[in-house]
């Protein structure tokens, strides 16, 4: 499969992560009684497969050995935020499940959302600015 083909496959992989959560919010705005781990299970199978897909794109194009200068800051930076997004969750599953507290989730959503959203669109303004680089050059 060709690098270009990974990043397309793997942010396909991403987007079907993150929509995963459509059904289950309809659903509980409905009042259904429904189980998150499916969704769970298919948002975390997304995701974490469509990253791996574009990371593994990227050492295929050679872009894992040298980074360009443009935007090494913000990749880094967007990269930071998106790690403390994902390890909001961290405190909220120590405090459920080994001391066994119930602990409301909106606190936890909201930090995770805030990292992984805010990094993300940090990482795509290295993008768009990459590319309109890429455009100018002959």
């Amino acid at each position: 499969m060709s690098p270009s083909t990974r990043r397309t496959v793997g942010t396909g992989a991403i987007w079907l992560g993150v929509l995963a959560w459509a059904p289950f919010l309809y659903l509980v705005a409905q009042r259904q009684s429904v189980s998150i781990f499916p969704y769970l299970t298919v948002h975390l199978a997304g995701v974490l497969g469509g990253a791996w897909l574009r990371n593994s794109a990227d050492r295929l194009e050679g872009q894992g050995q040298v980074q360009p200068t443009r935007g090494r800051r913000r990749l880094l930076l967007s990269k930071v935020m998106i790690y403390l997004g994902v390890l909001a969750w961290a405190p909220y599953f120590y405090f459920t499940r080994v001391l066994g507290q119930d602990l409301e989730m909106d606190p936890f959503l909201a930090a995770h959302l805030t990292g992984v959203l805010g990094g993300a669109a940090v990482r795509a303004s290295v993008e768009v600015d990459r590319f309109l680089v890429r455009r100018k050059q002959p």
